[in-house]
């Protein structure tokens, strides 16, 4: 079983990342793409990138998996404005989300390290995918759980 943390830049998440039921991959990462849909399950890692005047949250905010049946697709709207944009995601996978929450409340690069038992991992990688086992899966699951159940009733 493959599973992975797929970093996305902050503070998308608390934007609304992602917007509908796909995740993208820059220019350049369509390699990771195609690993990425062989996956049987992912969490959404904000990272801690400054933008518009809010910090990312340096947290895990969202699980799910890959629709199936699955395959990378081009985003054709990213290549028309290629030439005006530092950075273009141009490949997309589709993904149903079972859990998300606001970065904000999700679950910190603390505890991230602690279960990956590397209290150092640079949550930075090319392609933006940290590849896990299935036990580290699992208890960031209920990391996530319990975050989500926190969440909600700070409401």
């Amino acid at each position: 079983m493959t599973y992975y943390i797929k970093n996305i830049w902050g503070p998308d998440g608390q934007e609304g990342y992602p917007r509908k039921d796909k995740t993208e991959f820059a220019e350049g990462q369509e390699r990771a793409a195609q690993r990425f849909i062989k996956c049987d399950g992912f969490f959404l890692y904000e990272t801690g990138r400054k933008n518009k005047g809010k910090k990312g949250a340096k947290a895990v905010f969202a699980q799910g998996t890959v629709q199936t049946p699955s395959e990378v697709t081009t985003n054709q709207a990213e290549i028309n404005k290629k030439e005006s944009v530092e950075k273009i995601f141009l490949y997309e996978v589709k993904i149903n989300l079972s859990v998300r929450i606001n970065p904000l409340d999700g679950v910190s690069l603390d505890i991230i390290r602690r279960v990956l038992k590397k209290p150092r991992e640079n949550m930075q990688r090319q392609g933006g995918l940290i590849k896990i086992t299935e036990d580290q899966f699992n208890k960031l699951c209920l990391e996530l759980e319990r975050c989500s159940k926190k969440a909600k009733n700070k409401k």
